[in-house]
C-alpha cells in the first residue's frame, strides 16, 4: 500500500514537470546559436572600430609561412592603431640604432574605410610613422578569421592570418 501511495504521489507531482520542460538542443543546434552570437560579436566590434587582430601565421613576400607562437597582436582602439607585429622580409631604409620591429608603434590612424563585402568585412587603414607610409588592408569573415597584408614604403609587403578578438578590459 505504501509502495502505490509512492508511486502516485511520484507520478503526480514529479512527472509532469519532467516533460513540461524544453527538449535538450542537439548540438546542431548549439553550434548555430555560437555561431550567430559569434558573428554578431565580430560585426559589432568592427562597426565600433575596437578590436584586436591576433596573428598565427606570418607569410613574407619572399618565403613560406612562418607560424607565430609568440602573443603578436594588433589593436585598432578607436582612432588609433597599437602595433606589435614581426616583420620578415628585405627593408629598403631603416632608422639608424633601431631595434624595433617595423611594425612596432602606437600611432593615430590617418585614413581608415571599412566596407561589407557579402559574408565578410574589408577594412582598410594607413598610418605614417616618421619617413613610412603604412597600410593595413584586412579581410575578415563573418566568424572573425582574418587575412591582414602589411604594404610599406620601405619594406617588403607581408601577410598576417589569424582572428579578430575582443580588447581585453583594462
Amino acid at each position: 500500500m505504501k509502495r502505490i501511495f509512492l508511486f502516485t504521489l511520484f507520478m503526480t507531482l514529479i512527472l509532469p514537470d519532467l516533460f513540461a520542460q524544453e527538449p535538450v538542443k542537439n548540438r546542431k543546434e548549439r553550434r548555430e546559436q555560437r555561431q550567430e552570437k559569434r558573428m554578431e560579436e565580430v560585426k559589432n566590434l568592427i562597426e565600433n572600430k575596437t578590436f584586436v587582430f591576433i596573428p598565427t601565421h606570418a607569410m613574407p613576400l619572399g618565403g613560406g609561412s612562418i607560424q607565430l607562437s609568440y602573443t603578436f597582436e594588433a589593436e585598432v582602439k578607436g582612432d588609433s592603431i597599437f602595433s606589435y607585429l614581426p616583420f620578415y622580409g628585405v627593408a629598403y631604409h631603416v632608422d639608424y640604432g633601431s631595434r624595433n620591429s617595423a611594425f612596432d608603434f602606437s600611432l593615430p590612424i590617418e585614413k581608415y574605410e571599412m566596407e561589407e563585402d557579402g559574408n565578410a568585412y574589408r577594412i582598410n587603414l594607413e598610418v605614417k610613422n616618421k619617413m613610412d607610409y603604412i597600410t593595413y588592408s584586412m579581410h575578415v569573415s563573418e566568424m572573425g578569421y582574418a587575412t591582414l597584408n602589411v604594404t610599406s614604403t620601405n619594406r617588403q609587403a607581408i601577410s598576417y592570418y589569424g582572428r579578430i578578438e575582443k580588447p581585453d578590459e583594462e
